[in-house]
Parts: C-alpha cells; structure tokens; sequence
C-alpha cells in the first residue's frame, strides 16, 4: 500500500469515526464532494513536504546519509488537515450534521 493509499485509508476511518458530520454543498452530489475532497487532500498533502535526509561529511570524508525517523509528524499533518478543509471551504463546503 502506498503512502498515499495510507493516508486516505486513515482519512475514511476518521470520517467513519464521524460520520454524523459531512462537506455538504448546495447542488453538490455525495459523490463529487468525495472527489473535491479528493483533490483538497492531494493539493494539501503536495504543499506538505516530507523531511529530506541529512548528509553528514566526517572528518575521514565519508559522507552519511540519515533518513528521518518519522516522515510524518503530528504537527505535518495538523497543517494538511487545515489545508485541506480550507480548500473545501474555498470551493463552497461547509461541514455539517448528516
């Protein structure tokens, strides 16, 4: 499963956690909020950059590469989140009791 595929799992779940409330829009379809929603997620998760690796040079001149521990942090995907329901604010969601 790729990152992406994780993510949207973890999105499901969370809205199945909630399912009272959902991104409802006059006019608006079950199915094209999901895919605003959608976009909304990739276009915040694009603008969140996952932590590059660090090279290190030692004395002997060996270069290290250390990879991030946590590719995601809390703090990241707080701020997808938000990104992410301002994008379905933009294009005229609002989230309400089903």
């Amino acid at each position: 499963m790729s990152p992406l595929d994780v993510r949207q799992a973890l999105l499901v779940l969370l809205l199945a956690g909630c399912s009272t409330v959902q991104w409802q829009k006059p006019g608006a379809t079950p199915e094209m909020a999901e895919a605003d929603a959608r976009a909304c997620s990739a276009a915040a998760q694009a603008a969140s950059p996952l932590p590059r690796p660090q090279t290190t040079t030692m004395a002997s001149g060996a270069v290290v590469v250390t990879e991030p521990n946590e590719p995601r942090d809390a703090t990241r995907q707080m701020q997808e989140g938000q990104r992410m329901q301002e994008c379905m604010r933009q294009k005229g969601y609002a989230l309400k009791s089903a």
